[in-house]
């Protein structure tokens, strides 16, 4: 019999520690390859990349970070000279948020980077297993977003 409170090797717990990990292991590799990005600056990258430019707003959605820290993080990439955020063409309010060129020119390596971390990271996971995590996650991602509104 287990006297303990509460077993903390629950889905929460567990993946909100193996993210610290991920993102502290990703941090390390990039900082040897001469990269100044975090996680979560990789992550605002990659999704600006892909869209080509993306509202704030959006991008918090996506993030599923509230606007204050968005706003935070986008600042600092800001200082880093990675982003440029500018008023919107029909609501001045809105900040669009664009890649800038000292940005483009760590995409290539900073995937490279990322994929091997990823490597890395998953070499003693099966592809079912982690095609099985990913589905998982992205259910429960779900639930929770609909459980919030």
């Amino acid at each position: 019999m287990n006297n303990d409170f509460y077993v903390l090797e629950d889905l929460g717990f567990m993946t909100i520690t193996a993210n610290r990990l991920m993102a502290a292991f990703l941090r390390r590799r990039m900082a040897r390859e001469g990269i100044d990005l975090t996680a979560e600056q990789w992550g605002v990258l990659v999704l600006v990349w892909n869209r080509g430019s993306i509202g704030q707003d959006e991008l918090a959605h996506i993030a599923c970070v509230d606007k204050t820290s968005m706003s935070r993080a986008l600042a600092a990439m800001e200082r880093k000279g990675l982003i440029v955020r500018t008023p919107d063409s029909i609501d001045a309010r809105r900040k669009v948020i664009s890649a800038t060129e000292k940005a483009d020119e760590l995409k290539e390596r900073s995937r490279a980077v990322t994929e091997e971390v990823l490597a890395l990271t998953l070499k003693d996971v099966s592809p079912q297993d982690h095609a099985t995590c990913i589905r998982v996650l992205a259910t429960v991602k779900e639930t929770l977003r609909a459980t919030g509104r």
